[in-house]
């Protein structure tokens, strides 16, 4: 064979090779990179499952009476959420009534599941001490064996709305009605304690009107005169004619 033909084929077929060996790396390469994409399609599945349970818990409010609810919902997380799971939240406080005092139950709910939280409604204590700024407990006079009465008007000099009394306690427990003495008790209101005293006595007395009085002198006036018509009939003679 010709030397020039040979190193033509010698040429050709080193070509080749090189071309094989190229052909392969790119291969390996492209195989690297598909599987580079495959992983990385995994790890964002698992962000997304991540988001779909979010962690959220519900603040227990309290607000006082006659206090208009908050409309917005974060106003009730007690931990953040992002702004996708916000705007997919309902909030439903329909049950409770600002106008009462009391504890109630609100629920935010999020796609299938129902989160429940608690606003206590409380009584505005600087309008029921303003309505009442003053208290002034009674002196009790009680004849022994008297019942008392759990009114706590009954034990106050001044004139007060029931909103105030329904905040009021009662304490007559060291009273002892069936034992003559002088006891105190309590009313408690707004954090202060009013104490006043009962007296239990054996007889109890009584206040005369003027009608008593004019009947006790009309009976005595009644008694002198029949004293004395019987006295002029025992002084009487009877005169006998022969």
């Amino acid at each position: 064979m010709n030397k020039k033909v040979r190193l033509i084929t010698v040429s050709t077929i080193a070509a080749l090779g090189i071309f094989c060996i190229a052909t392969g790396v790119m291969c390996a390469m492209n195989n690297k990179t598909e599987t580079n994409k495959t992983v990385l399609v995994v790890v964002q599945k698992k962000q997304i499952s991540n988001e779909s349970e979010p962690v959220i818990t519900l603040k227990n409010l309290e607000v006082p009476v006659n206090t208009p609810l908050s409309i917005k919902i974060i106003d009730y997380l007690e931990s953040a959420v992002t702004d996708e799971v916000l705007a997919n939240l309902q909030l439903d406080t329909s049950t409770v009534n600002v106008t009462e005092p009391g504890t109630y139950s609100y629920t935010i709910s999020y796609q299938d599941k129902v989160y429940t939280g608690t606003i206590t409604v409380v009584e505005d204590q600087t309008q029921a001490t303003a309505a009442l700024p003053t208290i002034t407990l009674k002196t009790l006079n009680i004849k022994v064996g008297t019942v008392l009465t759990n009114d706590i008007a009954n034990y106050i000099v001044e004139t007060i709305p029931d909103e105030a009394k329904a905040l009021m306690t009662l304490d007559i427990s060291q009273v002892n009605v069936n034992i003559a003495a002088t006891y105190q008790y309590s009313i408690t209101y707004n954090n202060s304690i009013y104490t006043g005293t009962i007296t239990v006595t054996e007889d109890q007395p009584t206040l005369s009107t003027g009608e008593e009085e004019k009947q006790d002198q009309t009976e005595e006036s009644e008694t002198e005169t029949e004293e004395t018509e019987t006295t002029t009939d025992s002084n009487t003679t009877t005169a006998i004619t022969p």
